[in-house]
């Protein structure tokens, strides 16, 4: 509902795209770690929206353009949350595989799945091999 009235209003000056949160897709309860986050996100992103919003409305020329700095990926860096602009994210990104080109996590992949117990969820014997 939000994105559209986002795409009604931006018409053809910015497009706005709703997101699934993982747990909904995954269909498990967020836990308070997740509701923290989901609202330190959604923070950054109206604090966003209303720091680009007012810049434009700085602009005398008709009609108003947003240049490329105002498109940006919402980012958890550490213990903060970060934008980082598209193009920048684009360096970093396998788009045809839709996943970042550096995964540090692939390394432990396999005691991951362990620790959450998928091979048992899923019924198999033995846990895949890692993609170290």
């Amino acid at each position: 509902m939000i994105t559209d009235m986002f795409k009604e209003e931006g018409g053809k000056l910015f497009d706005s795209r709703s997101a699934s949160l993982g747990h909904t897709l995954q269909g498990g309860i967020p836990s308070p770690m997740d509701r923290a986050r989901a609202v330190r996100l959604a923070l950054k992103c109206m604090a966003f929206v209303e720091e680009k919003h007012s810049l434009l409305l700085e602009q005398a020329q008709q009609p108003r353009q947003a240049g490329p700095e105002m498109a940006a990926v919402i980012t958890i860096q550490g213990s903060s949350v970060e934008w980082v602009p598209v193009k920048e994210m684009l360096a970093h990104a396998d788009e045809k595989n839709r996943r970042a080109l550096y995964e540090p996590w692939r390394k432990i992949s396999q005691l991951v799945e362990v620790l959450v117990a998928r091979p048992q969820i899923l019924g198999e014997k033995d846990p895949k091999p890692s993609h170290a």
